[in-house]
């Protein structure tokens, strides 16, 4: 698949990803995605945590790892541990999107030598997004050979202002 960043940008809210011990109370998520002037994606990752019960988010990057794989990108996140561990050959890819309502994404981040978190996450542009979108995603990714039996819903109810 080839994406454009231009069209990628903007906000997406996560409906459904794997499951991690990182974001267990973690509900409202959302990703608001920012094209820079230089070409780099700027990505403003946001949630609500409902242990401390505050606000949370963090800033990072987001470039094409080779023009050629218009879907494979290097997301960085400059004030996470993760980012000291990642390598530059791509952690995030854009697996399909229409741009306008859906994104299924793919998100591999290491923790440490040999060991890394896999994410497979279904965004969607609305909050909400109608059950039959949420079917027609499931089909799409089932199509496409990846488990979604994995998959938990994220909670976007009762989103703190």
């Amino acid at each position: 698949m080839s994406c454009s960043l231009h069209k990628y940008s903007g906000v997406w809210f996560e409906i459904e990803s794997y499951p991690d011990m990182m974001d267990e109370f973690d509900i409202c998520v959302s990703l608001n995605y920012s094209m820079q002037t230089d070409g780099v994606l700027q990505v403003v990752s946001s949630w609500f945590n409902t242990s401390s019960k505050a606000h949370e988010s963090i800033q990072g990057s987001a470039r094409f790892v080779n023009p050629g794989l218009r879907a494979k990108l290097l997301v960085t996140y400059p004030t996470s541990f993760v980012t000291e561990s990642m390598s530059t050959d791509g952690n995030f890819w854009i697996i399909e999107t229409d741009y306008k309502n859906y994104a299924i994404v793919f998100l591999c981040l290491p923790i440490g030598p040999n060991i890394s978190f896999q994410f497979l996450s279904y965004l969607s542009r609305e909050r909400f997004p109608f059950t039959m979108g949420l079917n027609f995603v499931h089909q799409r990714i089932e199509t496409l050979g990846l488990d979604r039996t994995l998959l938990k819903p994220i909670d976007q109810t009762n989103c703190p202002s």
